[in-house]
């Protein structure tokens, strides 16, 4: 297996991923409005795209854990090109057509579906003898949905609503290129600490989770945290419509995650430095604190400047969390598990962005945005007390 220029292919990968997730989970508000559907029928089509991802993530992180033919790459080139297909045939659905209700949710769910098995990969690399910075990579996964933000937000002004469809294509095709030049991640590698126990049947999550309850409450905690970041990225441009020009939405929002996904840099790229002072559950908790005063200061804002405030709190929240859920996920569990143990804890997000996509659809159109912010909010406060008081447990 050939190891060489492995950072630079698997930062490549995550470039051409967070693209895809930049023009697509980023805007899918401004499309879906745009095409003519109310808030709360979005927030049911971006539910049933998240419990897609609830369901199908560990579905395929298993089936990658227990096949011997069946790869991440192979999963992952297969759903890039599902995704791309489906972006492609969104160009021609006429605007206000119950049909691009489908494609966009089969889209978008197969857009998702091969992160944790990518998140997982980095691993597998280094047990083979290769050297991954995983935080180097995710951190050029960040500079790239900063630039595709800003420039699908740009793009926006000129070509309306495919901007969408176009840039998940673009996307999708980087992705599934970028991961056929990665060398084939083995299989059965061996690991100079065995596991605990040896390779058993299948296990479904409730069994997961049975088999290592003090992960039970930390995944509980993403999900609330995950809950409140969700209704801020999916529906940003509804609370930007609280005190922003509908003519400037997409730029501000653009803006607004140019600025989170570079103030993401430091932290990502220096997360080794990081991990060498502070451990990794120290890491999870003092991140989720600092995740539950951005929500306040973005719930708050009334202006841009205030907006971009909060947007900048993102690098001590969100940009130091997602690194560490993965050596998180990694560490607690035996070697066979991990696979399942990445997409559990990628579920969480999927679980939060179910809860974010429903209520915060329905309450925006029942209610108002403020009082959807509020219970977003409340929920991550709640999280944060959850994340210190599970860390506090020792590891496994």
């Amino acid at each position: 297996m050939n190891l060489k220029n492995l950072n630079a292919k698997y930062a490549l990968v995550n470039a051409g991923f967070m693209l895809l997730v930049a023009g697509s989970i980023g805007f899918a508000y401004n499309y879906l409005s745009q095409s003519g559907f109310d808030s709360g029928t979005i927030g049911t089509v971006m539910s049933v795209v998240s419990l897609g991802g609830v369901f199908l993530g560990p579905a395929v992180g298993d089936l990658a854990d227990r096949s011997e033919k069946i790869t991440q790459k192979l999963i992952i080139t297969v759903s890039m090109a599902i995704c791309g297909a489906l972006a492609a045939l969104l160009l021609v659905v006429p605007s206000g057509s119950f049909l691009i209700l489908p494609v966009v949710v089969i889209a978008f769910m197969s857009a998702m579906v091969g992160m944790p098995l990518l998140n997982g990969m980095a691993f597998i690399y280094e047990k083979a003898g290769g050297v991954i910075n995983y935080g180097l990579c995710r951190g050029i996964g960040s500079v790239a949905y900063a630039v595709g933000s800003n420039v699908v937000g740009r793009l926006w002004a000129g070509l309306g609503r495919n901007t969408l469809p176009i840039w998940m294509v673009f996307g999708a095709v980087l992705t599934a290129v970028a991961i056929n030049l990665m060398p084939d991640a083995p299989k059965d590698v061996p690991s100079d600490d065995a596991p605990a126990e040896p390779q058993g049947e299948s296990i479904s999550v409730l069994q997961f989770f049975n088999k290592y309850p003090s992960t039970i409450m930390v995944v509980a905690s993403l999900v609330l945290l995950y809950f409140c970041h969700n209704i801020f990225q999916t529906y940003c441009g509804a609370v930007l419509g609280e005190f922003v020009p509908e003519a400037d939405v997409e730029r501000v929002q653009g803006n607004a995650f140019f600025i989170q996904a570079m103030v993401e840099l430091p932290t990502m790229f220096g997360f080794a430095l990081i991990m060498k002072r502070l451990s990794v559950n120290q890491i999870m908790s003092i991140s989720a604190v600092f995740y539950s005063i951005k929500h306040i200061v973005l719930a708050m804002a009334s202006s841009v400047p205030m907006f971009y405030a909060g947007m900048i709190l993102q690098m001590v929240s969100y940009a130091a969390i997602t690194p560490a859920v993965v050596y998180f996920a990694n560490d607690q569990v035996h070697e066979e598990d991990r696979n399942k143990s990445q997409a559990v804890f990628m579920t969480a997000n999927s679980v939060g962005g179910l809860l974010a996509s429903f209520v915060g659809g329905w309450l925006f159109q029942l209610l108002n945005v403020r009082a959807g912010l509020t219970i977003g909010v409340i929920a991550s406060v709640i999280g944060t007390v959850l994340m210190v008081l599970g860390t506090r447990k020792k590891t496994a």
